[in-house]
């Protein structure tokens, strides 16, 4: 019995694409793939995000093609981001002959934000 709970269990896909973000949910049975929209495509040698899709399968049945993929993650898997942040001030003066002298301070601040799994609510 624990077998078949863990065969129909969903699985949460994070795809990037160049119209944006976007989630979908499928069956731990299904297959997903990965490529360029026609294979047999010839390239210029020249690494692009054109031309590629993910294919989502039921078995041998094509169930979806999403175009325009840059690249898909399991939202189980996690990840953390490099955020940066800056903050900063300028200040110019003027002299009595109509000169300008500027001066700036910017300060860096980075850290690992950790994306928690999404476990709650359809997506």
């Amino acid at each position: 019995m624990p077998r078949k709970a863990a065969e129909e269990r969903n699985i949460k896909y994070l795809v990037l694409s160049s119209d944006g973000e976007f989630i979908i949910e499928v069956p731990s049975t299904w297959r997903i793939t990965f490529g360029y929209v026609n294979p047999s495509k010839s390239t210029d040698g020249y690494a692009r995000n054109e031309g590629h899709c993910l294919r989502v399968w039921e078995g041998e049945k094509l169930r979806a093609v999403y175009g325009n993929v840059r690249g898909f993650r399991d939202m189980a898997i996690p990840l953390a981001r490099k955020v940066k942040r800056e903050t900063g001030s300028a200040s110019w003066t003027m002299d009595s002959e109509g000169n300008f002298e500027s001066s700036k301070k910017i300060e860096v601040e980075s850290e690992l934000v950790l994306e928690a799994a999404d476990d709650e609510g359809p997506f």
